[in-house]
């Protein structure tokens, strides 16, 4: 009997945390909130290739570069919270009137990311160390969004990332 195919589609969760010290996986991870449906994805573009081009235009030797790893998404209405963890943003105020107070959109630490999709046997990934680009925006269709782009940094170690299979406990609620 054939195995059965466990998609990786449809809803998902992402969580980040700071990278630990020599990269180690964020011991704590959050969520960022909200995912805007069919926004995440995992691609990858070449990298530099390095060519040798003999007299006459001959090419001698060609070397391809590492691809460049992404993870991109839309995060709906991101909580004040959120983004203090990410941005450190300030907040203030009390509850129905709060105010945060932005003086950046740079994240200069790297962050952990674990994207779990919601069907049991799955393959999920986790990422060690990534930096993230931040980029707020705002519209009538789709209100207060902020559209976040992971780019993969390969760890001391040389690991990019890992695949894993989602288990019922990726999904359980924290105490």
């Amino acid at each position: 009997m054939a195995k059965k195919l466990i998609m990786s589609w449809s809803k998902c969760k992402i969580e980040v945390g700071k990278t630990g010290d020599s990269d180690a996986m964020a011991a704590e991870l959050f969520s960022l909130g909200t995912i805007k449906d069919k926004s995440t994805s995992m691609s990858t573009e070449d990298g530099d290739t390095l060519t040798a081009t003999a007299t006459g235009g001959v090419v001698v030797a060609e070397e391809e570069g590492e691809p460049q790893v992404t993870i991109t998404t839309r995060i709906i209405e991101m909580d004040f919270d959120t983004e203090n963890k990410l941005t450190g943003a300030e907040k203030s105020g009390s509850s129905g009137q709060e105010e945060l107070t932005v003086k950046t959109n740079v994240i200069p630490e790297d962050f952990s990311v674990k994207v779990t999709p919601k069907n049991i046997g799955a393959t999920g990934v986790k990422v060690r160390r990534a930096h993230i680009s931040f980029r707020p925006g705002s519209s009538e269709e789709e209100g207060h969004y902020v559209d976040v782009t992971f780019k993969i940094l390969a760890c001391e170690d040389g690991e990019l990332y890992k695949k894993f299979k989602v288990q019922s406990t990726d999904w359980a609620e924290k105490a």
